[in-house]
């Protein structure tokens, strides 16, 4: 079957090319990569590759044309004859209005691009967008992007849905300057029933006294492989060490967005076990040099002149050590020491002087036992329902030891936690400053 040659978008807002010069004659045989055009817009001139072998045939435009965009310019053939055939019908989808405004396409991202996956849509039917205003996201084999809206008015109709995969060229939206009496919102046959879900994905909230697990939507998605989200939650979780494929094996719909972060990030920190077996306790020891500890203690009792309890600035590290992983939550510490207990909310967001502890507040994050000033050297009591840190001192050294269940923390997560610990245990005025 004939390739088609459409005339690419070689811009957001572009809607026609002018045709410079054919670099190839009509039965000329191409390649691959093969400059076949050059084509000039309003802000450059680029050269336009095949993206098949074989012959040139069926030209419709000669050069000096403007030609819009998504619109038959040529074919490749498997023979040098023309084919005889009709210039393509066009694709855009009939309404029971007239299509008079600014038609948004398809735009191509890259030269060998035949199609492009939206992502998502930042507008809706009936919206008031203005020029610059981000339209939709797409996705390529080579990169995902943002699309402008290109004109400003009401966005009138969405003919591809998110999760829809587009040929270049084809229109997917449309912009009029007055306001729709009746927006479309017409779907793409190859619409999953995936995507009409993503409209309605659930919103995960935490808060210092609700800590429920991401909801699951009554029939999990399956996955085909290709994780689609936008382009920022991709960049962040990959800078924060997060895998996408969670939320999928969690059944959300997809796309994601950057408001499924936390969700992301509460599943990271619960452990993959099989079905029907039972996640084993972590146990985790450290120990560092008490030293540099102690002299930051002497230090803030002379600057505050009055002594500052460990126990508060083991709140403050362990509330730190866990931001990282629960950065919106409220962080709960409660504290042991001689049998005191002692709660501390969010200590590490405020200022060392205005660390305090409160009344008893439930949904504790983290439980730390203080027995610097005990005989205890060594302690394993098993895993409770929250983290524990027990810290001992032994010789000249504080050793720090996490007992967790797996269902409180990954492996991954109580590492991460015992780590950042006991490196603000070892050098307290770093990590302070």
């Amino acid at each position: 079957m004939p390739h088609d040659v459409i005339m690419p978008a070689l811009g957001m807002a572009q809607e026609t090319g002018l045709i410079v010069s054919w670099l190839k004659n009509v039965g000329d045989p191409v390649k691959v990569g093969d400059p076949l055009i050059e084509v000039e817009t309003d802000k450059a001139t680029m050269e336009v590759e095949a993206q098949a072998d074989g012959f040139l045939v069926d030209v419709q435009a000669a050069a000096g044309e403007a030609v819009p965009v998504g619109e038959l310019i040529a074919r490749i053939s498997k023979t040098a004859e023309n084919s005889a055939q009709a210039p393509q019908e066009s694709t855009h989808p009939a309404s029971a209005e007239p299509l008079d405004g600014h038609q948004v396409i398809m735009p191509a991202l890259g030269m060998a691009q035949e199609t492009g996956l939206i992502i998502s849509w930042a507008k809706q039917p009936g919206d008031a967008v203005s020029e610059d205003d981000v339209l939709l996201e797409v996705e390529t084999d080579k990169s995902a992007m943002e699309v402008p809206a290109g004109a400003s008015g009401f966005l009138a109709g969405i003919f591809a849905d998110a999760g829809t995969e587009v040929p270049v060229g084809d229109m997917i939206a449309l912009i009029t300057a007055e306001k729709p009496s009746s927006p479309l919102a017409k779907a793409s046959k190859s619409q999953t029933s995936a995507t009409k879900a993503a409209h309605e994905k659930p919103v995960v909230t935490s808060s210092a006294t609700s800590k429920a697990s991401p909801p699951k939507p009554s029939t999990p998605v399956q996955s085909s492989g290709k994780i689609l989200a936008s382009p920022k939650l991709k960049r962040l979780a990959q800078e924060q060490g997060l895998d996408l494929a969670l939320l999928t094996r969690e059944g959300l719909p997809q796309p994601f967005h950057v408001s499924d972060l936390e969700t992301l990030k509460q599943l990271a920190l619960r452990p993959t076990s099989a079905q029907g077996t039972t996640t084993q306790s972590r146990r985790v020891t450290a120990k560092v040099a008490a030293d540099n500890f102690d002299g930051f203690l002497g230090w803030l009792a002379a600057e505050t002149g009055a002594a500052v309890r460990a126990e508060t600035v083991f709140a403050l590290f362990a509330a730190g050590s866990l931001r990282p992983h629960m950065p919106q939550c409220d962080q709960i510490i409660a504290t042991e020491a001689f049998g005191i207990r002692r709660h501390y909310q969010n200590p590490d967001l405020v200022r060392l002087s205005g660390v305090a502890p409160g009344e008893d507040i439930e949904n504790v994050t983290c439980l730390i036992r203080d027995l610097t000033r005990s005989p205890v050297t060594e302690v394993q009591l098993g895993a409770e329902t929250v983290p524990v840190l027990s810290i001992a001192r032994q010789d000249a050294h504080i050793t720090i030891t996490l007992e967790s269940s797996g269902d409180a923390l990954s492996a991954e997560a109580a590492l991460s936690l015992i780590s950042g610990f006991a490196e603000r245990v070892q050098n307290p005025l770093r990590h302070l400053l």
